[in-house]
């Protein structure tokens, strides 16, 4: 049997009168939660190079899919497979340089991509619309620069970023003089997203970097945490008790 539609079965099963109660009761919004943690938990797999970890986890992230495709066409808006359907299309749509005859040239691609992206959704005005507003800051940041990078908004080289960066961090300490805690917030988050423009001009990933450094922190000091924890002292043996 064709697996997803196994998992497609298996899902319709457990959302029927008979099946999981768990299940029955979950929506759209009640799922949210669960969808972040297993994009998050792939994510580490990933980092893991583990091929068995990332299998399960892609597992538990399709069945997410699968999910909220379930809820859908419980209530007649589409099912699994007008959501394949609809990336299947988009995919090729999007990539007349694959299905069609456009330039093969990157620049030339991403500028058509965009272009597409727009005829898709006349309704966005902006580059810059469409990027979810969920999204953790600094990847959002990193999104933003990269879609604003191709209308050469942002300064274009390392040079002219180190500038900024230095004038934000004199800023940020005579707010911190006066004790203005409004502005110090300020020009932090300008520090840090001028640090991610760094990162995007020299091609590094900005998220990468700092989950790095994390787990870098988290090594040292779990060792530091051993080194200081006080050792257990051996208990002292019983004295015999002569009679």
């Amino acid at each position: 049997m064709d697996q997803v539609k196994r998992l497609q079965q298996l899902m319709a099963r457990l959302r029927s009168k008979k099946g999981c109660p768990w299940d029955k009761k979950q929506t759209h919004h009640t799922l949210k939660p669960y969808l972040i943690e297993e994009a998050h938990e792939v994510l580490d797999a990933i980092d893991s190079k583990n091929p068995g970890d990332l299998r399960e986890e892609l597992g538990d992230l399709l069945l997410q899919v699968i999910f909220h495709s379930q809820l859908a066409g419980e209530k007649k808006r589409f099912n699994f497979n007008d959501v394949a359907e609809t990336i299947s299309d988009k995919l090729v749509r999007r990539h007349p340089h694959v299905f069609g005859k456009s330039s093969r040239k990157m620049d030339s691609i991403l500028k058509k991509w965009e272009e597409l992206k727009r005829e898709e959704k006349p309704e966005r005005q902006s580059a810059l619309d469409g990027l979810p507003k969920s999204l953790p800051a600094l990847l959002r940041a990193q999104r933003m620069q990269d879609k604003v990078s191709r209308h050469g908004f942002l300064p274009q080289s390392a040079r002219e970023t180190f500038k900024p960066i230095e004038d934000e961090w004199k800023q940020f300490q005579d707010a911190k003089k006066k004790n203005n805690r409004k502005k110090m917030e300020t020009h932090l988050g300008e520090m840090m997203f001028r640090l991610s423009w760094l990162a995007h001009l020299e091609k590094l990933n900005a998220e990468t970097a700092l989950s790095r450094t994390n787990k870098e922190f988290e090594k040292q000091f779990q060792m530091w945490e051993k080194q200081t924890r006080p050792k257990s002292k051996p208990s002292s043996p019983k004295k015999k008790i002569r009679l």
